[in-house]
Formats: structure tokens, sequence, C-alpha cells
């Protein structure tokens, strides 16, 4: 499945399903806050690293990443 970047799998496979959400909410946060204060710079930042987490979530989901596991 070429739909993942090497790094969502790799943070999907290293970090538990609390820590992937963890993640997410402090990212959505921070999205939050950027947008608040109008930084543009900040907000790009924020939504690569919420992106990230969000990607990671829906692989641990998908059939090759239970593939990997066994």
């Amino acid at each position: 499945m070429g739909f993942f970047t090497a790094k969502q799998k790799r943070l999907a496979r290293n970090c538990s399903v609390r820590e992937l959400e963890n993640g997410y909410h402090d990212s959505e946060s921070a999205l939050r806050m950027a947008s608040y204060r109008g930084d543009q710079k900040a907000l790009k930042q924020a939504m690569k690293v919420h992106g990230n987490y969000e990607y990671a979530l829906l692989y641990k989901n998908t059939p090759e990443y239970n593939k990997r596991r066994r």
C-alpha cells in the first residue's frame, strides 16, 4: 500500500494507540493555537505533525499492518 509514508508506518509500529492518540490531540491543540495567533509557519509545521499522527493511527487499522505484526 503506497498511501502511507515510511515515517508514518514507523510511527505506527513504534507507538501504542494511546501514544498516537495523545500526540494527535496535542498536535490539534498546537494547530488551534497557531491559527489563533495567525502564525502561518507554525500552522504549517503543526499540520505536518498532526497529519503524521492521523495517518499513523489509520495505518494501524490496515490489513498490511496486521500482516506485518504476525
